[in-house]
């Protein structure tokens, strides 16, 4: 069965899914959009090696640093190491704070060609993304000379005449698939952890990052300007502001307002417990 632990940025969700893993013998699955990247290690506080030893990790390194990952892509590379499938045999503890990845996987995702939102993730597909998803989806190709436009048109064309793009079943808790942690002390933890990737080498991974795509230039921390302690502190809690916004309009995942982990641990048990 496939589990949730979201929660706000810097909340502490991380390591104590890593806790819960080793516990309770799960893997584990990264829903954190930056996450995907290599060579944001730092950046995107990714589980050491020794975590990764002791855990099965997936989402993790899965796009080069120019590449525009979108949602997409997320979701056929879950399809190509059998997430679904696998949810129906084995446990995994699903931990991140990207929304519409959650929202995405519990809700078997289903293109909508008049939806603004999915025009917009086509839009970040190259053209040789956009081929990609044609072959991956049997979308037959336009009989034309083709190019990004037209593509995503003819996608989009496909779609109202035949079956949309759907997530496969997974295997979810029925009622409530997990927490969020509404971590009450957040703007503190971020300040702390900003110092703590500052002093663990952030200017360098940043600077080693060439040409960086679109999407990772919205990361926090790669766009910007003089003080970059406080810059990064600035657009950390506006993520977290952002997330706490998304995730009180998800009922299906429980919001823990706490700074006590052992509150959150508690309320995850309960659920894959059942």
């Amino acid at each position: 069965m496939l589990y949730f632990l979201a929660g706000i940025t810097a909340s502490g969700k991380s390591n104590l899914a890593h806790k819960i893993a080793i516990e309770k013998n799960m893997s584990i699955l990264s829903i954190d959009s930056m996450a995907v990247y290599k060579g944001l290690d730092i950046l995107t506080a990714k589980p050491t090696d020794v975590m990764q030893a002791q855990v099965q990790y997936y989402g993790l390194d899965i796009a080069e640093p120019d590449q525009n990952f979108s949602i997409i892509d997320y979701l056929n590379y879950l399809i190509e190491k059998e997430i679904p499938e696998k949810s129906f045999n084995e446990d995994i503890l699903a931990v991140g704070g990207s929304g519409l990845y959650i929202k995405s996987i519990i809700d078997k995702y289903e293109f909508k060609p008049a939806d603004p939102a999915i025009r917009s993730e086509l839009e970040q597909l190259n053209y040789d993304q956009l081929i990609k998803f044609h072959n991956l989806n049997n979308i037959p190709l336009p009989n034309t000379e083709l190019n990004k436009r037209r593509l995503m048109r003819n996608i989009e064309s496909f779609m109202v005449e035949e079956s949309k793009f759907v997530f496969p079943d997974i295997n979810i808790p029925k009622g409530h698939v997990g927490v969020f942690w509404n971590h009450p002390e957040f703007k503190i933890n971020i300040a702390k952890r900003t110092k703590s990737m500052i002093s663990n080498g952030l200017i360098n991974e940043i600077n080693n990052i060439k040409n960086p795509s679109k999407t990772i230039l919205q990361a926090i921390g790669l766009n910007l300007s003089q003080d970059i302690e406080e810059n990064i502190n600035i657009k950390t809690r506006r993520l977290a502001k952002k997330q706490i916004t998304w995730f009180k309009k998800e009922d299906r995942l429980k919001m823990i307002n706490s700074s006590n982990e052992d509150v959150v641990y508690q309320s995850m048990m309960e659920i894959i417990d059942g």
